[in-house]
């Protein structure tokens, strides 16, 4: 305490938090623009390019770029909804994953080691979905 008796304010307390907590979101934006300006250049880059194989690839690509930059683009102004978009890319990332693991293709059989890898995603992700609800559910129960 200090000498108003203020907790948290003692001579010599650290006030670089506020300050590493403005670089951090200064960085989580400036990392966000730069992927989602890539995500969408891949895009541009599919639709009018010349290109004629991998063009679904590139737009796809460009299409997880754009999903993976929106989290860190609104962690600085939203930590909420920039969780909540982290959720939906790892959602939108593991069911992705397991399409292209399990679903029969064409001259292209996916290893044992790829499959358990998705499933292992997939179930990590549920399980820490589960973990934050209950959570959430002990912490109204309990105030």
């Amino acid at each position: 305490m200090d000498e108003r008796g203020l907790p948290g304010h003692e001579r010599g307390a650290s006030r670089s938090a506020p300050v590493l907590r403005r670089i951090g979101n200064a960085l989580a934006l400036v990392i966000g623009g730069c992927t989602a300006l890539m995500g969408l250049f891949m895009i541009a880059i599919a639709v009018f390019g010349y290109m004629g194989l991998g063009r679904t690839g590139a737009g796809l690509t460009g299409g997880g770029l754009l999903l993976i930059a929106a989290p860190a683009i609104a962690l600085p102004f939203s930590p909420p909804l920039a969780k909540k978009l982290l959720l939906l890319a790892m959602t939108a990332l593991a069911l992705f994953a397991g399409a292209l693991c399990f679903w029969p293709q064409a001259g292209a059989t996916p290893s044992p080691a790829a499959q358990a890898a998705v499933i292992a995603f997939a179930a990590l992700l549920a399980f820490r979905v589960y973990l934050a609800r209950r959570r959430r559910a002990v912490d109204t129960h309990a105030g």
